[in-house]
């Protein structure tokens, strides 16, 4: 039987009143279920920014690791918010922070982001990547600090949201690290410099045999660009997808399989071409659930689509 998106969105809404969610899992538990959202051929993971309604910052990073297990995903695309401290307290001003954030970087060593990466791997959790947005503002002793901590908590790469100038900058680095940096897609087709369509990709890829695509299907849907075709011809430059609906013609954000992206299509080119390309789970739209239903809603809509 044939099922559209729609279709699909259906029967996982059917589905979601008899969900069963498990309670947190010991490390004794995680070490028997390996590679617990290796499902049908594609490896799953969660970029949890879809917990909405869950604060991004350490005191909260152990409810982030519950609540993963409780969706039973196993990979992790982590903010940097869930891992450094925040210095922007009352009476702090922007100046104050942003060089005691710099200096916390410069000055941490290996054995903090250990410890971090140990709090996941004893879940079952695997850091797949490290999200961090990298600038002009950042220092080249700082970027290194940024990949060595990276590597520190067991990412693969460094992925954020910049464009060509600053792409051009980093191309040095990964390689440096023995990582990989990733390239985030988002849908502003007017500025030259911001990664939205297949042709400014192509030249951030061009930039450097490191990087890899972080294709965004939300935006890049968005922005009237064929995720499905650019999967086809770069597939062996895409680090993971940011797996997420929306509507063309730069349109909103929508539960999966109620937009025009092409969620099943390209879960299905990764599966049936074994391609080594992570499926990280990332959702805008609102919801009146609680993060751990809509993220569920949202897994069991792609476990689906490869089963």
């Amino acid at each position: 039987m044939n099922l559209t998106r729609r279709d699909f969105g259906k029967i996982a809404l059917a589905g979601a009143s008899s969900l069963h969610v498990p309670q947190i899992y010991g490390a004794q538990q995680a070490e028997a279920k390996p590679n617990i959202s290796y499902i049908g051929g594609v490896q799953f993971g969660l970029q949890p920014f879809c917990y909405h309604d869950l604060p991004m910052n350490t005191d909260n990073r152990p409810i982030l690791i519950q609540r993963m297990v409780e969706n039973k995903l196993g990979m992790v695309e982590l903010h940097a918010t869930w891992v450094e401290p925040r210095f922007n307290a009352p009476g702090v001003s922007a100046d104050e922070a942003r060089a005691k954030s710099r200096q916390w970087r410069l000055t941490t060593g290996p054995d903090y982001y250990e410890k971090i990466k140990k709090e996941f791997a004893d879940a079952g959790i695997t850091i797949f990547s490290y999200w961090i947005n990298i600038g002009d503002q950042h220092t080249n002793a700082e970027i290194d600090a940024i990949f060595e901590g990276a590597r520190a908590l067991g990412a693969k790469g460094v992925t954020g949201s910049y464009g060509l100038a600053v792409s051009q900058r980093l191309a040095p680095f990964p390689k440096k690290h023995g990582m990989f940096a990733g390239l985030h897609n988002h849908d502003n087709l007017s500025d030259p410099d911001a990664y939205s369509t297949e042709e400014t990709f192509v030249k951030g890829l061009a930039i450097s045999p490191d990087f890899k695509a972080t294709l965004d299907t939300r935006h890049f849907t968005a922005a009237n660009q064929d995720c499905v075709g650019f999967m086809e011809r770069h597939h062996d430059r895409i680090s993971s997808v940011h797996l997420g609906d929306r509507r063309r013609n730069n349109g909103r954000s929508t539960p999966f399989g109620q937009g025009d992206a092409p969620i099943i299509e390209v879960l299905r080119l990764i599966k049936d071409n074994k391609w080594p390309i992570m499926a990280l789970l990332e959702f805008e739209h609102g919801t009146l659930l609680s993060g751990v239903e809509e993220v569920q809603i949202c897994f069991d809509y792609c476990k689906r689509a490869v089963a």
